[in-house]
């Protein structure tokens, strides 16, 4: 059985979560940079707007009857997330290349709004 109206949001959870943990990852890593104050500001700002995000997700799939069970990296390093939806439960698992690819564009998109 396969869950069409659930699972998009699943993948933005997935892709919205591992954004913030990467760009709270890179703003630790901007702190020895010459510039670090400016960078520091657009990464808070980038955090604030990938939080804002999905913490909207998070209350999509709460409305929609979702609720995440388990999230875990494989041993594989692929990204798992078990959830139940209407009574059934469902797996998503995404690849590293395929994640950051995701994460990559909707911080592109983060960027667009950032001024």
């Amino acid at each position: 059985m396969r869950n069409t109206t659930v699972e998009p949001w699943v993948h933005q959870y997935v892709v919205t979560l591992y954004l913030l943990k990467a760009l709270e990852r890179d703003r630790k890593h901007a702190e020895a940079m010459k510039l670090s104050r400016i960078w520091g500001g657009l990464f808070e700002r980038l955090l604030l707007l990938a939080e804002r995000e999905h913490n909207q997700v998070k209350q999509r799939l709460r409305r929609s009857g979702c609720r995440i069970v388990l999230e875990e990296v494989t041993p594989e390093r692929h990204y798992h997330v078990m959830y139940v939806f209407q009574g059934y439960e469902f797996h998503c698992s995404m690849m590293p290349i395929v994640l950051k690819g995701k994460c990559e564009e909707k911080l592109q998109e983060l960027l667009g709004g950032v001024s």
